[in-house]
């Protein structure tokens, strides 16, 4: 697999027994690997198989969910790990923890708390397209607002159109924001899985977020309806989005449904990267320095 292929794509995985044999069969070593933090698992074992990953030679990324922290011991314990292992780059959430386990109520207190414990970490943030279910479009815009200058990249939440997707870019570049743009899609997936799993697998708020967006017409609107094949919207993300200087890449929701990620990366590998960035240079980086 070329390296321009991985350099433009990014995965996705849940913590699993099997992960640490799967995932080198489908996706390059050389390649960015982002790891969820689900309520259930904890951190603990995100910051583990984040290790584990950073030793096989991956880029790993772990989430790191506020409302899972207990506090600040348990959060520098875990970022002495990541470091340890060479993990320099974190994804900071909330989380789905009803509750919180200490004092991070949301991410933008665990920004602070990690800037706090050492700058050098690059740190992506979370970004919403189609709206959140929770948070009225003021109170998403504030605190991307308030978090964007501490963090070095953004996620978008996935996301089903490619118009919503553009949209939302030229919105938070009109409001100031400069970060580079991780575009959340999902994998080849079976759409039993993507409804039966998906709770379980950290998507239950995009679920319940199908009715009046783009997702349920992708859907519900397709021929091959047992399945979901992002290929046909990854084209239309990057027709819409080539030259954007924001636009780094895509993040692929895997639900570690590895399998048949080759022909998606494939697919990804024929995308020329045609982006131009606004400081002059003649193409954006693969991979940013600080994603």
């Amino acid at each position: 697999m070329s390296t321009e292929a991985v350099a433009r794509i990014r995965l996705e995985v849940v913590p699993s027994a099997d992960l640490l044999t799967q995932l080198p069969a489908a996706f390059d070593t050389m390649g960015s690997v982002s790891v969820t933090c689900l309520p259930h698992h904890g951190p603990a074992r995100t910051v583990e198989t984040s290790v584990n990953l950073a030793r096989l030679g991956y880029n790993a990324v772990p989430h790191l969910a506020a409302r899972s922290i207990t506090g600040e011991a348990e959060l520098h314990s875990l970022l002495l790990q990541l470091q340890e292992a060479g993990v320099s780059e974190l994804f900071l959430v909330a989380g789905d923890r009803r509750t919180p386990a200490g004092p991070y109520s949301w991410s933008g207190e665990l920004l602070e708390a990690v800037n706090a414990y050492s700058p050098d970490f690059s740190i992506g943030i979370a970004g919403y397209p189609e709206g959140h279910p929770q948070f009225s479009q003021e109170q998403l815009s504030s605190s991307l607002l308030t978090k964007a200058p501490f963090a070095s990249s953004m996620v978008t939440q996935m996301c089903f159109s490619a118009e919503a997707i553009s949209r939302y870019l030229r919105s938070i570049r009109t409001s100031g924001i400069q970060l580079p743009v991780w575009v959340g899609v999902p994998g080849p997936v079976s759409i039993r899985k993507l409804v039966s799993l998906g709770a379980r697998l950290g998507v239950g708020r995009s679920l319940k977020l199908a009715r009046g967006t783009g997702m349920a017409e992708a859907l519900w609107r397709r021929d091959d309806f047992l399945s979901y094949d992002s290929g046909r919207l990854i084209r239309e993300v990057h027709q819409e989005l080539a030259g954007d200087p924001l636009f780094a890449g895509f993040h692929v929701y895997t639900f570690n449904d590895l399998g048949r990620l080759p022909g998606l990366l494939d697919g990804v590998r024929a995308l020329r990267p045609t982006a131009t960035l606004a400081s002059g240079d003649t193409s954006i980086p693969l991979i940013p320095a600080k994603i």
